[in-house]
């Protein structure tokens, strides 16, 4: 048995981080994990990031369905050649930064695209392979744009959306968190970073024992 935990938020809550300490808290642990990111991970999954994220503004021609679409491709090529592969081995963690409900919380709730189409289109993509563990890493826009604006690389595409969408996308996580309590976990991205990441990993800890992964 092996499982898949991801980390879900928006821009700026601290997720990437967060997912990259986990890895290392795992490992440091005796798992054997692979850390994986979304857009991305595969070839194909890194030209469709740069395209998507187009922070040099060479895309801004793209439109919104376009963008949903080029998710659903990225994330296909990364379940065939990264998840599933990984995943049909036994005792192996894969966390990975954002998935599925990323494209449901923007794409849908942001975006006001159909969400039952958006669910039915990851199920496409992904087939039968649903994280075991999600965490939401959840703040006040007020907070993740704070962040986002003091970085010093450049944006992506949808960082610099209005206020009104970033509180669009947050209530979607919620929302989506609230329907499969199982599933989800919610974190406060508020907290400091090494209490965060201390929560995170006894949330991941206490998924990885229930499948007595070793």
């Amino acid at each position: 048995m092996s499982i898949l935990i991801t980390l879900e938020g928006g821009d700026g809550s601290g997720k990437s981080t967060q997912a990259r300490l986990l890895s290392l808290a795992l490992i440091d642990n005796g798992y054997k994990v692979t850390l994986l990111r979304e857009p991305g991970g595969t070839k194909l999954g890194e030209n469709l990031r740069e395209i998507l994220n187009d922070s040099q503004g060479n895309h801004t021609a793209l439109t919104d369905m376009s963008q949903l679409y080029l998710f659903l491709a990225a994330r296909t090529q990364l379940v065939a050649e990264r998840i599933a592969p990984v995943l049909s081995k036994p005792n192996n963690v894969i966390v990975c930064d954002r998935y599925i409900d990323s494209t449901v919380a923007y794409q849908g709730y942001g975006f006001g695209f159909d969400i039952d189409f958006i669910k039915q289109a990851n199920y496409n993509a992904i087939g039968n392979f649903m994280p075991n563990l999600t965490i939401l890493i959840d703040c006040p826009i007020e907070t993740s744009i704070a962040r986002t604006l003091s970085r010093t690389e450049d944006v992506s595409r949808f960082e610099t959306k209005p206020n009104d969408f970033h509180q669009r996308v947050r209530s979607g996580f919620i929302e989506l968190a609230n329907e499969n309590p199982d599933r989800w976990k919610i974190v406060d991205g508020t907290l400091d970073e090494k209490t965060l990441s201390q929560h995170i990993f006894t949330l991941a800890l206490d998924v990885i024992n229930k499948f007595d992964i070793k």
